[in-house]
Parts: structure tokens; sequence; C-alpha cells
């Protein structure tokens, strides 16, 4: 990336919706050096070692053994939705006991999982893509 000149963005275009060009250069400066591969690696590192990785395995493969879903697609839109819901908050009681998943097990209890997104994930993660966006786009502060 250093042959070639930084993505040059002001700061209020940098916090509002950007324009599908400068968004398509943003992607290809990162696709063009390792900033993808470095962004997907610290996520993948992170929710590894918070155990997110495992947890997520072992829901969908309840729900492939439990019927509730017979495809990939399905899996998939199961596992996002609930994830969805556990980071907004509203899978779980004040009791710790799933609202959504209480009773459907085999011995009457449906296994809990844990699927929010760890938030030292999200920080580091969040750090990462910082720091890659930096490496191909200038960001400049405007006079107000």
């Amino acid at each position: 990336m250093s042959d070639q000149k930084p993505i040059s963005i002001g700061a209020a275009e940098a916090q509002n919706h950007i324009s599908q060009d400068l968004r398509n250069n943003i992607y290809s400066a990162l696709l063009s050096g390792d900033g993808i591969r470095n962004i997907e690696g610290s996520l993948d590192r992170q929710l590894a070692e918070s155990g997110f990785k495992d947890e997520l395995r072992r829901y969908v493969t309840d729900l492939f053994r439990s019927g509730q879903a017979t495809t990939v697609d399905e899996a998939r839109a199961l596992a996002m939705e609930k994830i969805k819901h556990q980071m907004q908050g509203d899978d779980v009681q004040s009791n710790g006991i799933s609202s959504a998943d209480s009773f459907n097990g085999a011995n009457g209890h449906e296994e809990q999982y844990d699927l929010k997104i760890p938030n030292k994930a999200i920080v580091e993660g969040t750090k990462t893509v910082r720091r890659e966006l930096e490496k191909v786009c200038d960001i400049t502060e405007e006079a107000s």
C-alpha cells in the first residue's frame, strides 16, 4: 500500500454515509494489502479466545440435531437472530433464564447458549479496523 496515495476523506464524510464509489475505493485499498486479513484475523482470534466460536458451534449443532434447522441458511438465520437478540438484551430475563428457549429439550429444558459477542472482541476488533483504515485513508479535519 506504500506506493499508493491514501484515500482522502473529510471528518464529516467519515461520520455520515459515504458514497458507493468511496466505499469501493476503501474496500479495494484494504483488499490490495493485508487490511482485510488483519481485521479478520483479529476478530477470529478474539472470538476464539473468548469461547464464542465454540458456543456458536454448539448452538448450530443443536439446531440441526433438534430439527429447528435443516439447511445452513436456516441455521445461519436462527443464529444471527439469537445473537442480535442477546446483543440487545432481549433474550435473557432478570433471572438469567432465556425467555425464548426455557423449555423444549429432551428433559424439558433446552440448553442455554451465550451468543453475546464479547466486549473485548468488539473493542479489539474496532481498534484493528481503525488501525487498518488509517493505513489506507487520510481523514482530514475540516474547519467549522
